[in-house]
């Protein structure tokens, strides 16, 4: 008696009743992937989106900039460490920093010497003549300005501070931080080297007497 030939159709019904099982488990395996990576693919693009989306603070800024190796390096970035550490421009860090100012260092001393005094406190009156302010907040944007010591022109002191002013160019102003103990080629048309000075603040000289309750003096 001849054997019945089972059509292609049948055999593949015939194996695919056999491996029911691991067919179904691998099917499973497929489509639990496939979400999962779409989901991911879904919150990755959410979180770029924000992070793209979000605007950074000062305070984002400025722990950006600190938090860097080199800042301890350079001199300026150092004490302008220190001073967002001690409070920034709070009127209760600006009043401290007046009160610590030393008298005792000179213009005259500063142009001998000044390594000798990084990390000094120290504040003066005088007038803008030079300034370069920020327009943008970002890594390496500082307020650079030059500001001679009471009237006169040959006592030029290079500042640079972290915060935003609308202090110009021959304003009176009260300048107030810490000496970085180097000096920088002046800006504009002065050639010479001047000192430096990272700055808490630019205060108008009016507002000197408001804080410390009493006129302040060089």
């Amino acid at each position: 008696m001849r054997q019945q030939r089972q059509s292609p159709n049948t055999d593949f019904f015939v194996w695919l009743a056999r491996n029911m099982v691991p067919i179904a488990v691998v099917l499973v395996l497929l489509v639990g992937g496939m979400i999962i990576v779409l989901i991911q693919d879904g919150t990755w693009r959410k979180d770029t989106s924000k992070t793209a989306d979000s605007k950074w603070t000062d305070k984002d800024w400025q722990a950006a900039r600190y938090g860097q190796e080199d800042c301890d390096k350079e001199a300026d970035c150092r004490q302008l460490k220190r001073i967002y550490a001690e409070g920034g421009a709070s009127q209760e860090a600006i009043r401290k920093n007046l009160l610590a100012a030393d008298k005792t260092v000179t213009f005259e001393k500063l142009q001998e010497e000044a390594a000798r005094y990084e990390g000094t406190p120290w504040a003066f009156e005088g007038k803008i003549v030079d300034i370069i302010g920020q327009e943008k907040r970002g890594i390496g944007d500082y307020i650079l300005a030059e500001v001679i010591i009471g009237e006169d022109q040959a006592k030029r002191v290079s500042v640079r501070g972290d915060f935003a002013t609308d202090l110009a160019e021959n304003d009176y102003v009260y300048v107030v931080g810490y000496l970085t103990g180097t000096s920088h080629p002046g800006l504009g048309k002065y050639q010479g080297r001047v000192p430096s000075l990272s700055a808490r603040a630019l205060l108008r000289p009016g507002e000197v007497s408001a804080l410390l309750g009493r006129t302040a003096t060089n």
